[in-house]
């Protein structure tokens, strides 16, 4: 619940794609957004508009915040006054517009409240150009307004690794406020990445997510939400690996209630059919079968990790590349049965990669919240997951940053190429 001297802030959202002038939105013609525009930039509401520098973001796009901020004495003389319109368009390097509204309910304040500064907030995917972005905000009482243009530079990524991941993406792409899990995943960005996988032989994949927490942060949603905002767009990022030669299966693990949840030949995640046991799972609640389990997490992992080892029958001589793929946050955990490893010889077709991936701070799921270097993330040592897979020689990549996610996809690619 949220605090009596806090100011609630009701917010609808509605975004669009337009060509030309955006005619299909009546609130951008029920307020002269065009005339505005003509006639520059007007401050007779105070505000602050902040773009800060675009980032890499966990789905491996650069995201890019739009932000503007009233203060609290503008709240204040405002209050309630019905609502505060916000209108937005950023018009990209080729021409396209691209709308979204918003408003904000002053006659919620309530009475005995001491009004708050309030925050509008939009983020973007955003290829590398240069592009104009308009906003304007309206006091629907009063019809008082302010109004500004900018020009907006999306800088490229410096050394990418990856520089033909983004070529088939549009050049801008809403990120939109879904509610959770759906805004980890954000199924209505339509934009592929480019990650072909390239090879002689015939490859197949296996990609393993963990969803458990480290027992001695079991029961904590911020730590499972927090690790949900990587591991998910991480996932998203590699199911869409694109195979000429093979197939691709992904998995998703729950080490507590020793259960998964398989797709099959994917081409893309169905996350309509994926997002089930993220949106079911709390993980404050314990319940007698993950008790009666929680010693066995280790062992599950090990047989899940070996059921994608197992020999396909194949009609050729010539076996497939075998690859599993590990996504995981560091999990520690405690009183665990001694793990029972099958005799497993070593195999020049078979490859085993760990992601290793964390986020370091409290920080908005989707960005950097500063410009600055990242806070330097405290080295831990080697996690349960990797203890078991280093009896199958797995490369371990240990990942704090999309960039360092970003490299280490690359490694994989490259090293699948190799083969």
């Amino acid at each position: 619940m949220p605090r009596l001297n806090s100011l609630v802030v009701l917010l609808f959202t509605c975004s669009a794609i337009a060509t030309g002038q955006g005619r299909g939105d009546p609130m951008f013609r029920r307020y002269p957004f065009e005339t505005w525009r003509t006639e520059g930039n007007v401050s007779q509401i105070r505000w602050k508009v902040l773009t800060p520098k675009a980032a890499l973001s966990p789905h491996q796009r650069l995201i890019q915040r739009i932000e503007a901020n009233l203060d609290a004495a503008e709240v204040e003389r405002r209050r309630d006054h019905g609502e505060l319109i916000y209108l937005f368009e950023i018009q990209t390097p080729g021409g396209q517009r691209l709308r979204n509204r918003m408003a904000t309910d002053l006659g919620r304040i309530p009475p005995e409240v001491k009004a708050r500064g309030i925050s509008w907030g939009q983020e973007l995917f955003l290829l590398p150009g240069v592009y104009k972005i308009s906003l304007a905000i309206v006091d629907s009482k009063t019809k008082e307004h302010s109004f500004l243009s900018r020009e907006l530079r999306v800088a490229p990524l410096r050394s990418d690794p990856l520089p033909a991941a983004w070529r088939d993406l549009p050049q801008a792409e809403f990120v939109r406020l879904y509610g959770q899990p759906d805004f980890w995943f954000q199924p209505g960005i339509k934009g592929r990445l480019s990650l072909p996988v390239v090879s002689k032989r015939k490859v197949q994949v296996e990609i393993l997510m963990n969803m458990t927490l480290s027992e001695r942060v079991q029961g904590s949603i911020r730590a499972f939400r927090r690790n949900m905002s990587v591991l998910i767009p991480g996932l998203r990022v590699l199911s869409g690996m694109n195979l000429e030669n093979g197939s691709m299966d992904v998995t998703v693990l729950d080490l507590a209630l020793r259960k998964k949840w398989e797709q099959r030949s994917v081409q893309g995640l169905n996350w309509e059919q994926m997002r089930e046991p993220f949106a079911v799972t709390n993980p404050g609640i314990i319940d007698v079968q993950s008790l009666a389990g929680k010693a066995a997490m280790q062992q599950f992992f090990w047989d899940a990790v070996l059921d994608q080892l197992k020999p396909v029958p194949n009609a050729s001589d010539e076996p497939p590349i075998r690859v599993v793929i590990v996504l995981s946050s560091p999990v520690f955990l405690q009183r665990q049965y001694k793990v029972e490893p099958a005799s497993f010889p070593k195999d020049p077709n078979r490859r085993v990669y760990y992601l290793q991936y964390r986020p370091i701070n409290p920080r908005s799921v989707m960005v950097r919240s500063d410009d600055g270097p990242a806070p330097a993330a405290v080295a831990l040592p080697s996690d349960d997951l990797e203890h078991t897979l280093k009896l199958l020689d797995a490369k371990v990549f240990a990942i704090i940053s999309p960039e360092q996610f970003r490299k280490a996809l690359a490694s994989i690619l490259a090293d699948i190429g190799r083969m």
